[in-house]
């Protein structure tokens, strides 16, 4: 498709604004110029009110091994509470409006059809509203979550929300746009305020801590108007999956692995599991057979790995493991599991083994410590680890990751366990 011209300027309405979103989607069409961007919240109207009061600026600090580097984004009109439903239907229902992207987390694309809780729901009647004013400028809806296939999750959500007409309407004047996000982005901590005020002389009670690295790549579908995000670094592609691989398989998969592996050994953050040696020979371990699925020439993955690992060893950053270790039966049926059956069982991939076992032997230790796993299944991995059996309670935890009970994975997470670095 053709690039944008410098003419094509429009409106973005972002959902979702957080952290992650300011620091990536805004940042880059900031860079882009030319467009305006009208934010939502998610459940708490307190980011409305914090940058409503700031003008729609904040600091961003970008947090290098070296030193900080401050910056003031202002690219946002005005930011309003999610509950602000007319406010939403209006702008979509507005021509000028042609993007709209969202950062809305996994459980954002499943919360139902109230329009007060679920922004499908709203984006449904938005897209109503703009049918039925009879708008023909194609606007586009593009997923900036980290979930595999986000366009196709997208699609379905707003799909399923929609009245018959809006449906028939649907596919000739929207357009469903998948992407591949990419930049740690860590809670602020409390000195974040005085950084920003004493570099750039703002006074901002929202700002965003992270790293240098970024990276997003986007479908190039889009028939209509488009911030020119080329200007940002931003890549644009027929085949999103290959690059959505690399990522889950190398960067989220290390993370999986060095969340767990990393507590077991006693340490707290990234950049100490990186350093631990013994945790850093699981993650070479499993990138060798991760990258052995990856259908990428050898040069491009030495290139991504040497950056993450530069990524990961950053000090600065604080990125806790804690905050990585959540959700694991969310995360390894996606990280882990598939690369060990495509490298024919556990006993050809004991990296990804070691990152299964790792988190069965940290929920046990947690779970024996009387402290919480955060996790959809929180309540059924604390019964499961509570087992005394070593075979049966892997067999369990495995179970909720819908593991089968005669898979030979059980026995090897359960050596594996054994063979964990401990303090």
């Amino acid at each position: 498709m053709n690039a944008p011209t410098a003419s094509d300027v429009g409106r973005l309405v972002h959902l979702g604004i957080g952290n992650f979103a300011r620091a990536h989607t805004l940042y880059n069409t900031a860079v882009a110029g030319g467009w305006s961007v009208v934010a939502f919240t998610g459940r708490s109207a307190r980011m409305a009110d914090a940058l409503n009061a700031q003008g729609g600026k904040y600091g961003l600090i970008v947090r290098g091994r070296e030193g900080d580097e401050v910056s003031v984004v202002d690219v946002i009109d005005e930011v309003h509470p999610a509950s602000d439903v007319d406010a939403l239907v209006g702008l979509l229902a507005d021509p000028f409006t042609a993007v709209v992207t969202l950062t809305i987390t996994e459980k954002g694309y499943s919360a139902g059809s109230d329009p007060a809780t679920s922004a499908p729901a709203r984006i449904a009647l938005g897209l109503k509203a703009r049918r039925e004013d009879g708008v023909e400028e194609p606007i586009a809806l593009v997923s900036c979550d980290n979930l595999t296939g986000n366009g196709e999750v997208l699609g379905q959500a707003v799909r399923a929300e929609l009245d018959p007409e809006t449906l028939a309407w649907f596919d000739d004047h929207v357009d469903v746009v998948s992407t591949m996000v990419d930049r740690i982005t860590p809670s602020a901590d409390e000195n974040a305020s005085e950084t920003v005020r004493e570099q750039v002389g703002l006074e901002d009670s929202v700002p965003v801590v992270t790293e240098p690295f970024s990276e997003w790549v986007v479908e190039d579908r889009f028939r209509g108007r488009r911030p020119e995000w080329e200007k940002a670094g931003v890549q644009f592609t027929d085949d999103i999956e290959v690059h959505e691989l690399r990522k889950l398989r190398l960067l989220n998969g290390a993370h999986t692995l060095m969340a767990y592996a990393g507590q077991v050994a006693g340490v707290e953050r990234v950049d100490e599991a990186i350093a631990h040696k013994d945790v850093r020979a699981l993650v070479e371990q499993l990138w060798s057979e991760a990258r052995a699925t990856l259908p990428l020439p050898a040069e491009e993955l030495d290139d991504y790995t040497a950056a993450l690992e530069e990524r990961f060893r950053n000090p600065r950053l604080a990125d806790n493991l804690i905050r990585i270790a959540a959700d694991g039966t969310a995360k390894l049926p996606v990280r882990a599991l598939p690369v060990i059956a495509e490298s024919g069982g556990p006993d050809k991939a004991p990296g990804e083994v070691a990152a299964v076992a790792a988190w069965t032997a940290w929920v046990t230790d947690r779970v024996a410590a009387g402290h919480e796993v955060q996790d959809p299944k929180g309540a059924e991995i604390a019964e499961a680890a509570a087992l005394s059996d070593d075979t049966e309670r892997v067999a369990a935890l495995l179970a909720l990751i819908d593991v089968a009970g005669d898979d030979p994975l059980i026995v090897a997470v359960v050596a594996e366990e054994k063979r964990l670095p401990r303090p």
